[in-house]
């Protein structure tokens, strides 16, 4: 039952503040629902934590009391059941409502079955357009217009103003809203322009007129074809954005590098894939169960004899260095650090709700200690190549700028000329300094901010 599963997995993720991508595939694991029924639980998810400040609104227009009054089941039951009546075409009002009304019924609430009715029906008789933004705030306050027409904080909301201006700052939050396209990478990249061996559905990937990104494919959705490609690592998911920082490092054959990083090791498994059999990658991240993922993912796509990983913070990897045999500089380093987050917000839409204004200032302190650490790992005439999914010039250029200012030894270098990264059509990505500017309006992927440094 797609609406009990969704309700269940939003529940976690506000009660244990678990992370949607995390718990909505462990449910969909545990579940037997049919392609179309893992679909629909999917679109409930998502749509709900992206719309919810929006859900909240309009819910409130008929609580007395307020949402926040609410228990927490009976909250996220009637979000569920909003999303469906205002946001979605394909769902008869009456079902949203019933399901609602039988999810609370079966809950530890079932004497606020009543009010939820009482809440969605009210809703169905409003005769008036339902809106949750008002229009004159454009002009008079624009930051909030922009958070509650596009259901982001109004901290952020000031955030985007800030940086794109009105007009351009309301597309991005717009796209910041939509589902974003399901990308594919293979492993050790096929000809993209043999069609023939693809699967239905799934199509070269590739930005405009511009030449298509290699091993990068665009599916409309995860069939039964591509999915035994994905358990039989043929094939692993990975947004277009993400691709484009492996190839935008330069990795290429032979090199050593050093994902300072890995997190769950998407991108170690691309530097993985572009060093070859005579390259190696070390992987280093503090979460045990993080690498023991990247590990078994590393496994099934082949790529794990080129991989090593390390269960340490950043700064302790150069400690134990000392005594073990273990590589003490690198031709490349990857410092795709922690970050704000608010490039990806589209694929990990709970991420608007836990951040604060504040966490960027933190995130920008934390990200120069790391780059202080990865300066001295790499090698002289090697390659640092820092990376965040977020568009802030705290962490982002404004980052790059000031240890630049402190390390006169590292100049900022544009996109590789050589390697498998050559093969790319830069110029749509890139600003006025050959730094990486990815966002979802302009190019379709999450949004990404990397430059490239060399040791002189």
């Amino acid at each position: 039952m797609p609406r009990q599963l969704a309700q269940e997995v939003l529940e976690g993720i506000e009660e244990e503040d678990a992370y949607s991508h995390i718990s909505l595939d462990a449910a969909l694991r545990r579940s037997n629902l049919d392609a179309r029924d893992r679909g629909l639980a999917t679109e409930l998810v998502y749509g709900t934590l992206t719309w919810q400040r929006s859900l909240d609104t309009i819910l409130g227009q008929f609580l007395a009391s307020g949402v926040a009054s609410l228990d927490l089941s009976v909250r996220v039951a009637l979000r569920l059941a909003v999303y469906q009546i205002v946001f979605l075409d394909r769902i008869p009002p009456h079902a949203a409502v019933n399901q609602a009304v039988e999810i609370v019924k079966a809950g530890p609430h079932r004497r606020a079955s009543g009010l939820v009715n009482g809440v969605l029906r009210n809703l169905l008789r409003q005769e008036e357009p339902i809106q949750w933004w008002r229009d004159e705030d454009r002009k008079k306050k624009p930051s909030r217009y922009i958070g509650q027409r596009y259901s982001i904080p109004n901290w952020l909301g000031h955030r985007m103003l800030q940086t794109w201006g009105l007009r351009h700052a309301e597309a991005m939050a717009a796209s910041f809203a939509e589902r974003p396209p399901l990308y594919l990478r293979k492993i050790e990249a096929i000809d993209s322009a043999d069609e023939s061996k693809l699967p239905e559905g799934v199509s070269p990937a590739q930005f405009g007129d511009h030449p298509a990104i290699p091993g990068a494919y665009l599916a409309e959705s995860i069939d039964d074809t591509v999915r035994k490609g994905l358990e039989q690592g043929e094939w692993v998911v990975q947004d277009l954005g993400s691709q484009l920082i492996g190839y935008y490092t330069g990795a290429n054959e032979g090199m050593s590098v050093l994902d300072a990083c890995a997190g769950l090791g998407g991108k170690t498994l691309h530097l993985a894939d572009l060093v070859g059999q005579t390259g190696t990658v070390n992987a280093v991240d503090p979460v045990q169960s993080k690498l023991q993922m990247l590990r078994e993912s590393a496994e099934q796509t082949g790529l794990l004899p080129r991989i090593a990983t390390h269960k340490q913070e950043l700064q302790g990897y150069i400690d134990a260095d000392a005594t073990r045999d273990a590589p003490k500089e690198f031709d490349l380093v990857l410092l795709d650090a922690p970050c704000s987050g608010l490039g990806v917000i589209r694929r990990h839409p709970e991420t608007r709700w836990r951040r604060e204004k504040s966490d960027i200032i933190e995130l920008a302190e934390i990200q120069k200690k790391l780059l202080e650490v990865a300066a001295g790992l790499t090698k002289s005439g090697g390659i640092l190549a820092y990376s965040v999914c977020t568009f802030t010039r705290e962490e982002g250029a404004g980052q790059v700028a000031s240890f630049l200012e402190e390390h006169p030894e590292f100049e900022l270098i544009g996109p590789p000329t050589e390697g498998p990264g050559a093969q790319i059509d830069w110029a749509p990505y890139l600003n006025d300094d050959g730094q990486l500017f990815l966002n979802p309006l302009e190019h379709g992927t999450d949004g990404f901010f990397a430059a490239r440094l060399r040791r002189r």
